[in-house]
Protein backbone atom coordinates (compact mmCIF):
# COMPACT_ATOMS: atom_id res chain seq x y z
CA UNK A 1 0.00 0.00 0.00
CA UNK A 2 1.66 3.61 -0.99
CA UNK A 3 2.00 5.65 2.04
CA UNK A 4 -0.21 8.64 2.62
CA UNK A 5 1.16 12.41 2.52
CA UNK A 6 -0.86 15.00 3.95
CA UNK A 7 -0.01 17.96 1.96
CA UNK A 8 -0.83 21.27 3.62
CA UNK A 9 -2.89 24.09 1.35
CA UNK A 10 -2.00 27.77 0.90
CA UNK A 11 -4.29 30.55 0.17
CA UNK A 12 -4.36 32.58 -3.08
CA UNK A 13 -7.08 34.56 -4.30
CA UNK A 14 -9.08 33.40 -1.44
CA UNK A 15 -9.06 29.96 -3.02
CA UNK A 16 -7.08 27.18 -0.91
CA UNK A 17 -4.50 26.10 -3.53
CA UNK A 18 -1.63 23.26 -3.67
CA UNK A 19 0.90 23.92 -6.71
CA UNK A 20 0.97 20.87 -8.63
CA UNK A 21 4.82 20.61 -8.60
CA UNK A 22 4.45 19.01 -4.56
CA UNK A 23 2.17 16.71 -5.49
CA UNK A 24 3.55 15.30 -8.70
CA UNK A 25 7.29 15.11 -6.48
CA UNK A 26 5.14 12.78 -3.97
CA UNK A 27 3.36 10.94 -5.96
CA UNK A 28 6.17 10.13 -8.46
CA UNK A 29 7.92 8.83 -5.49
CA UNK A 30 5.43 6.12 -5.10
CA UNK A 31 2.79 8.09 -2.04
CA UNK A 32 -0.46 9.58 -2.51
CA UNK A 33 -1.49 12.30 -1.12
CA UNK A 34 -3.87 14.16 1.00
CA UNK A 35 -4.56 17.94 0.48
CA UNK A 36 -5.71 19.47 3.66
CA UNK A 37 -7.05 23.06 4.29
CA UNK A 38 -7.24 25.34 7.21
CA UNK A 39 -10.16 22.86 9.46
CA UNK A 40 -10.63 22.64 13.65
CA UNK A 41 -8.10 21.02 15.14
CA UNK A 42 -10.38 17.91 16.09
CA UNK A 43 -11.07 17.26 12.49
CA UNK A 44 -6.55 17.88 11.39
CA UNK A 45 -6.03 15.41 13.62
CA UNK A 46 -8.33 13.29 12.65
CA UNK A 47 -7.18 13.52 9.17
CA UNK A 48 -3.51 13.05 10.33
CA UNK A 49 -3.95 10.32 12.28
CA UNK A 50 -4.75 8.65 8.44
CA UNK A 51 -1.62 9.54 7.46
CA UNK A 52 1.87 8.54 7.20
CA UNK A 53 3.98 11.59 6.76
CA UNK A 54 3.32 15.41 6.37
CA UNK A 55 4.47 18.00 3.89
CA UNK A 56 4.95 21.91 5.15
CA UNK A 57 5.00 23.50 1.32
CA UNK A 58 5.90 26.81 0.69
CA UNK A 59 3.93 30.10 0.88
CA UNK A 60 3.43 33.83 2.42
CA UNK A 61 5.40 35.21 5.13
CA UNK A 62 5.17 33.48 8.36
CA UNK A 63 2.78 35.96 11.15
CA UNK A 64 5.89 37.13 13.29
CA UNK A 65 3.30 37.60 16.80
CA UNK A 66 4.17 33.84 16.45
CA UNK A 67 8.22 34.12 17.38
CA UNK A 68 7.10 37.26 19.18
CA UNK A 69 8.34 40.48 17.16
CA UNK A 70 6.25 43.35 15.84
CA UNK A 71 5.79 43.07 12.14
CA UNK A 72 8.55 44.94 10.15
CA UNK A 73 8.21 43.86 7.11
CA UNK A 74 5.93 40.48 6.87
CA UNK A 75 3.27 40.39 4.14
CA UNK A 76 1.13 38.90 3.10
CA UNK A 77 0.57 37.27 6.78
CA UNK A 78 -2.68 34.33 6.69
CA UNK A 79 -3.42 33.58 10.03
CA UNK A 80 -5.66 30.42 9.34
CA UNK A 81 -2.29 29.12 7.47
CA UNK A 82 -0.67 29.68 10.91
CA UNK A 83 -2.48 27.51 12.99
CA UNK A 84 -2.75 24.78 10.13
CA UNK A 85 0.71 24.56 9.93
CA UNK A 86 1.72 24.44 13.33
CA UNK A 87 -0.84 22.39 14.56
CA UNK A 88 0.02 19.55 11.95
CA UNK A 89 3.66 20.00 12.39
CA UNK A 90 3.65 19.84 16.45
CA UNK A 91 0.91 17.10 16.44
CA UNK A 92 2.75 15.41 13.49
CA UNK A 93 6.34 15.34 15.96
CA UNK A 94 4.25 13.73 18.78
CA UNK A 95 3.14 11.13 16.91
CA UNK A 96 6.91 10.34 15.76
CA UNK A 97 5.47 10.47 12.10
CA UNK A 98 7.97 11.77 9.33
CA UNK A 99 7.63 15.47 8.28
CA UNK A 100 9.32 17.24 5.14
CA UNK A 101 9.19 21.16 4.93
CA UNK A 102 10.07 23.05 1.81
CA UNK A 103 10.85 27.34 1.84
CA UNK A 104 7.85 28.49 4.47
CA UNK A 105 8.38 25.05 5.56
CA UNK A 106 11.59 25.22 6.68
CA UNK A 107 10.75 28.50 8.11
CA UNK A 108 7.56 27.55 9.95
CA UNK A 109 9.06 24.23 11.46
CA UNK A 110 11.79 26.69 12.78
CA UNK A 111 9.17 28.72 14.59
CA UNK A 112 7.41 26.00 15.80
CA UNK A 113 9.82 24.71 18.02
CA UNK A 114 11.02 28.37 19.21
CA UNK A 115 12.91 29.41 16.77
CA UNK A 116 12.81 32.92 14.99
CA UNK A 117 12.97 34.92 11.54
CA UNK A 118 14.64 37.25 9.49
CA UNK A 119 11.74 39.34 8.58
CA UNK A 120 13.26 40.71 5.48
CA UNK A 121 16.91 39.35 4.82
CA UNK A 122 17.85 42.62 2.24
CA UNK A 123 16.99 45.21 5.01
CA UNK A 124 17.81 43.21 8.30
CA UNK A 125 21.25 41.43 7.19
CA UNK A 126 24.45 42.44 5.49
CA UNK A 127 24.05 39.82 3.10
CA UNK A 128 25.00 40.42 -0.60
CA UNK A 129 23.53 37.47 -1.88
CA UNK A 130 19.97 37.51 -3.62
CA UNK A 131 17.69 35.15 -2.30
CA UNK A 132 15.04 35.77 -4.48
CA UNK A 133 16.86 35.23 -7.53
CA UNK A 134 15.19 32.40 -9.01
CA UNK A 135 11.74 34.93 -8.76
CA UNK A 136 13.88 38.04 -10.00
CA UNK A 137 15.22 35.99 -12.95
CA UNK A 138 12.37 33.50 -13.79
CA UNK A 139 14.99 30.85 -13.32
CA UNK A 140 13.72 27.64 -11.32
CA UNK A 141 16.91 25.87 -11.84
CA UNK A 142 19.32 28.65 -10.34
CA UNK A 143 20.17 30.23 -7.82
CA UNK A 144 23.45 30.63 -5.49
CA UNK A 145 25.36 27.46 -3.96
CA UNK A 146 25.26 25.85 -0.58
CA UNK A 147 27.31 23.73 1.50
CA UNK A 148 25.62 20.49 3.27
CA UNK A 149 27.20 19.64 6.56
CA UNK A 150 29.38 15.85 6.15
CA UNK A 151 27.42 14.51 9.33
CA UNK A 152 24.31 15.58 8.46
CA UNK A 153 21.60 12.79 6.72
CA UNK A 154 20.93 15.50 3.90
CA UNK A 155 24.75 15.00 2.72
CA UNK A 156 24.46 11.71 1.97
CA UNK A 157 21.20 12.77 -0.75
CA UNK A 158 22.81 16.21 -1.82
CA UNK A 159 26.75 15.66 -1.42
CA UNK A 160 28.82 18.46 -0.25
CA UNK A 161 28.14 21.50 -2.79
CA UNK A 162 25.14 21.48 -4.76
CA UNK A 163 23.27 25.01 -6.63
CA UNK A 164 19.94 25.24 -5.37
CA UNK A 165 17.14 27.52 -6.89
CA UNK A 166 16.03 30.69 -4.16
CA UNK A 167 12.62 32.16 -3.74
CA UNK A 168 12.68 34.08 -0.50
CA UNK A 169 12.77 37.06 1.51
CA UNK A 170 12.77 35.92 4.95
CA UNK A 171 15.26 33.12 6.63
CA UNK A 172 16.27 31.87 10.24
CA UNK A 173 18.11 34.16 12.41
CA UNK A 174 17.86 31.93 15.56
CA UNK A 175 17.51 28.29 15.17
CA UNK A 176 15.29 26.31 17.36
CA UNK A 177 17.32 24.25 20.51
CA UNK A 178 16.46 20.60 19.26
CA UNK A 179 17.23 21.30 15.04
CA UNK A 180 20.65 20.43 13.42
CA UNK A 181 21.25 23.25 10.42
CA UNK A 182 22.56 20.38 8.07
CA UNK A 183 23.43 23.18 4.88
CA UNK A 184 24.40 27.04 4.87
CA UNK A 185 24.46 29.51 1.96
CA UNK A 186 27.67 31.57 1.05
CA UNK A 187 26.43 34.16 3.28
CA UNK A 188 25.59 31.89 6.66
CA UNK A 189 21.91 31.80 6.48
CA UNK A 190 20.65 28.75 7.04
CA UNK A 191 19.28 26.51 3.96
CA UNK A 192 18.38 22.98 5.37
CA UNK A 193 17.29 21.51 9.33
CA UNK A 194 16.69 18.40 10.29
CA UNK A 195 16.06 16.49 13.48
CA UNK A 196 15.34 12.97 14.30
CA UNK A 197 12.43 12.53 11.56
CA UNK A 198 12.37 16.07 10.08
CA UNK A 199 13.95 17.42 6.75
CA UNK A 200 13.31 20.98 5.90
CA UNK A 201 14.78 23.09 3.28
CA UNK A 202 15.18 26.92 2.34
CA UNK A 203 14.47 26.01 -1.59
CA UNK A 204 12.00 24.73 -4.16
CA UNK A 205 13.27 21.20 -4.45
CA UNK A 206 9.64 20.65 -6.33
CA UNK A 207 10.52 22.76 -9.16
CA UNK A 208 14.15 21.14 -9.89
CA UNK A 209 12.94 17.17 -9.60
CA UNK A 210 14.22 16.60 -13.75
CA UNK A 211 17.77 16.63 -11.57
CA UNK A 212 17.78 13.58 -9.79
CA UNK A 213 19.15 14.43 -5.95
CA UNK A 214 16.33 17.06 -5.73
CA UNK A 215 13.70 14.00 -6.88
CA UNK A 216 16.02 11.95 -3.90
CA UNK A 217 14.64 14.26 -1.58
CA UNK A 218 10.95 13.37 -2.36
CA UNK A 219 12.17 9.59 -2.67
CA UNK A 220 13.99 9.66 0.72
CA UNK A 221 10.88 10.96 2.49
CA UNK A 222 8.93 8.88 0.89
CA UNK A 223 10.79 5.78 1.73
CA UNK A 224 10.62 7.13 5.64
CA UNK A 225 7.04 7.20 5.28
CA UNK A 226 7.03 3.61 4.72
CA UNK A 227 8.22 2.06 7.19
Amino acid sequence: MKPKIALLSRINDERYTVNQAYFDGLTYAGADCIILPPMSIENLHFFLDHCDGLLVPGGNDVNPITYAEMNDGSFPIEDEIETLDIEAILYMAEQKKPIFGICRGLQIINVAFGGSLYQDLPSQTDTTLDHNHSLNHKDPLKGHWIEVDVNSHLYTLLGSKIEVNSYHHQGIKELASNLMASAHAQDGLVEALETDGILAVQWHPERMTAIAPFQALFNDFVSKCRK
